[in-house]
C-alpha cells in the first residue's frame, strides 16, 4: 500500500497544481492573443491529465470496493496506475474495476462541460482533449470489457505496468 500512497501522493499534488493555476491565471485565456493561447493551452492539458488521473483512481476505487487485488507500479512516472490480474481478481471485480474508469470519465466529461467558463480558451482545450481520451477509453477499453465478461478466466493476463 506504500506505493499506492506514494502515487496518491503525487496525483494530488498534480490535482492541486492544476487547481491553483486554473484558478488563478484561467482568466488570462478568456483574452485574445498569443499569451491567453499559451495559458488556454497550457491548463487545458494539465486539466486533461486531471481527467486522466481521475480516471485511472476511478478504475482502481470501483475495484477496491469490492475486494480486488492491484499491484502498484514500481516507479513514480507511469501511465498506468496499477496491474490487474485476471487470475487473482472474478469476473465481478474485473467488471467493477473496468467500470469505474468509466464512471469517471463521464464524470469528467459532464464536469468540463458544465462547470467551466465557455469562453476561456482553457475550457475549449480541455473539453477537446477529455473527448478525445472519452474517445480513445470507449476504443480501447470498452472491448476489453465486453470480451472480459464473455471469456473472462479464458484470457491471459496483461502487464500493462512492463515491468
Amino acid at each position: 500500500m506504500r506505493a499506492f500512497r506514494r502515487l496518491a501522493i503525487r496525483d494530488a499534488s498534480i490535482v492541486a497544481a492544476t487547481i491553483v493555476a486554473w484558478l488563478s491565471l484561467g482568466h488570462l485565456s478568456a483574452d485574445h492573443g498569443w499569451t491567453a493561447d499559451a495559458v488556454g493551452a497550457g491548463l487545458g492539458v494539465a486539466a486533461a491529465l486531471v481527467a486522466w488521473i481521475a480516471h485511472e483512481w476511478g478504475h482502481l476505487v470501483f475495484g477496491s470496493a469490492v475486494g480486488a487485488t492491484f499491484r502498484a507500479p514500481t516507479k513514480l512516472v507511469t501511465v498506468y496506475l496499477f496491474g490487474f490480474d485476471n487470475r487473482q481478481n472474478s469476473r465481478t471485480q474485473f467488471i467493477t474495476m473496468a467500470l469505474g474508469g468509466f464512471a469517471a470519465t463521464a464524470i469528467a466529461l459532464w464536469c468540463v462541460f458544465n462547470l467551466l467558463p465557455a469562453d476561456w480558451m482553457a475550457t475549449r482545450v480541455v473539453r477537446g482533449l477529455v473527448l478525445i481520451e472519452a474517445l480513445a477509453i470507449v476504443v480501447l477499453e470498452l472491448p476489453g470489457l465486453l470480451f472480459g465478461i464473455v471469456a473472462y478466466g479464458r484470457l491471459p493476463s496483461v502487464d500493462v505496468l512492463g515491468e
